[in-house]
């Protein structure tokens, strides 16, 4: 990641925002969740080149060794929505 002090501004923001409404509130619970999947995002797309998406590919196919369904072969029968989330976003990705 690029930004060293994005994670320590993010954790005072969401300091702020739990103080204001509660940690068990649907706003501090929603903003941990967005910062959580943008900062994700954000290393993945802008740190050495990486990309979130072939490191899930990378990933799924390391744990196919253990986990059998997680393989290219079985992975679409068995998980067919994630299976077309994965090709939706191969495709909207190449853009």
């Amino acid at each position: 990641m690029k930004n060293k002090h994005l994670k320590q501004e993010i954790n005072r923001l969401l300091t702020s925002v739990m103080q204001a409404f509660g940690k068990d509130s649907r706003e501090y619970r929603d903003a941990e969740y967005y910062f959580d999947v943008l900062e994700t995002v954000y290393h993945y797309n802008y740190s050495d080149g990486l990309d979130l998406l072939d490191e899930l590919k990378n990933l799924l196919g390391k744990l196919s060794g253990r986990i059998p369904e997680l393989s290219s072969d079985m992975f679409t029968q068995c998980y067919p929505n994630i299976s077309e989330m994965i090709k939706c976003l191969e495709e909207w990705l190449s853009d």
